[in-house]
């Protein structure tokens, strides 16, 4: 992985903006730092405006395992192209099956990890979200929900930073709907930024699908071509990708 804002990784992303590519954004620990209280995420103000000139330049969308509605008012009515939530489900999926999925999951999550304090359950409406940050027991909550998600026959299990994704067996992927919105909106090529470890499907497309994947956070392993250092070096990716 090459530093995105450095000579090597600027003239790749310059390369791709020749393309006039999707520019493709998740939203927690990416245009918004990450905090402690999930509902208190926002991008900064900077951050806003430099996504604002760029959407009116050039396609932008946002993906983020969030739903639709809530990433939607943390943009404030920013012109981006389309904003997908829970993941990729939304708005793609007919959302009725996987409510019905959602709803007996919770009921049995909450049975099966009463015993385990500071865990916090999330209802996205079409996915489930646990929360541990504040869980003294990690181990034992990782475990637990390992094993409910075998019960529940979960389509997809994914752990982020100190939280744990439950999705319905016939979700959609953040790298299946920037297919689909590459398809959509005819475009062969998109850059694609994230942090964590559901951005792994869209980085994983790569070269081969047309998608330059750019990771907030050098991990390795990550399938990413580039990098940014920290979260705070969106300002500068957002102003470069202005530029291109």
């Amino acid at each position: 992985m090459n530093w995105a804002l450095g000579p090597a990784g600027t003239a790749m992303i310059g390369a791709w903006l020749h393309h006039r590519p999707v520019l493709a954004f998740d939203f927690d620990g990416t245009l918004a730092p990450i905090v402690a209280e999930p509902a208190a995420a926002a991008m900064a103000d900077t951050t806003s405006a430099l996504l604002r000139r760029l959407a009116l330049r050039q396609p932008c969308v946002v993906i983020s395992g969030r739903s639709r509605v809530d990433v939607g008012l943390r943009l404030a009515g920013i012109p981006v192209s389309e904003v997908i939530g829970n993941h990729g489900s939304e708005p793609w999926l007919d959302p009725e099956p996987l409510r019905r999925w959602t709803g007996q999951a919770i009921l049995f999550l909450r049975t099966h990890l009463a015993r385990l304090a500071g865990v916090e359950l999330e209802d996205k409406g079409i996915s489930l979200s646990v929360h541990y940050r504040r869980a003294f027991a990690r181990a034992a909550v990782i475990t637990a929900v390992q094993q409910a998600a075998r019960c529940l026959s979960a389509g997809a299990l994914i752990r982020g930073k100190y939280v744990i994704n439950l999705l319905p067996p016939t979700a959609l992927d953040k790298g299946q709907a920037l297919l689909r919105m590459m398809g959509q909106l005819a475009q062969t090529h998109a850059i694609y930024v994230g942090d964590d470890a559901t951005d792994e499907h869209a980085f994983t497309l790569g070269r081969r699908h047309g998608i330059l994947g750019i990771r907030v956070g050098h991990r390795r392993g990550s399938q990413a071509a580039l990098y940014l250092k920290q979260q705070s070096e969106i300002d500068r990716l957002l102003t470069l990708l202005g530029n291109g």
